[in-house]
């Protein structure tokens, strides 16, 4: 069984010296995302959904660390993997019932939606996804 502080430690080192589109260090999202999980399981998951998408760390992996076997699962159904559809990616989540997959994939968006460009990064212009703003 891992600790929070088991999963925190994968996450920061899957992320390392990665940044996100807007410049900030790409481990931030998954902390807050983390951060607002109700259950260990959500916290988790959290912890962990963009690090078998972002690294070469695989579910194979996270389980020989401990990783109990309903976080892999959450966590498998939030990897977005190449060739998928975002749609199909969202249904697959939402189909799945899986409770933990769908207020971790809720929580990421959420995040997303309230991220800031920083402008001493040098994304100005850019909103946190990478389009280019009206101002």
């Amino acid at each position: 069984m891992t600790t929070l502080e088991d999963i925190i430690r994968i996450a920061v080192n899957a992320h390392d010296g990665m940044k996100d589109m807007v410049g900030n260090p790409a481990v931030a999202h998954v902390l807050a995302v983390g951060l607002m999980g109700k259950t260990v399981a959500e916290q988790k998951a959290g912890f962990l959904h963009d690090v078998v998408e972002d690294s070469d760390i695989t579910i194979d992996d996270l389980r020989a660390e401990g990783v109990e076997e309903d976080v892999l699962t959450a966590v498998d159904l939030l990897t977005h993997r190449p060739g998928m559809t975002y749609e199909d990616y969202v249904r697959n989540i939402v189909l799945s019932g899986n409770q933990t997959a769908i207020q971790v994939k809720l929580n990421d968006l959420h995040h997303n939606l309230h991220r800031e460009y920083r402008p001493e990064a040098g994304n100005q212009g850019h909103n946190w996804h990478g389009q280019t703003s009206m101002t």
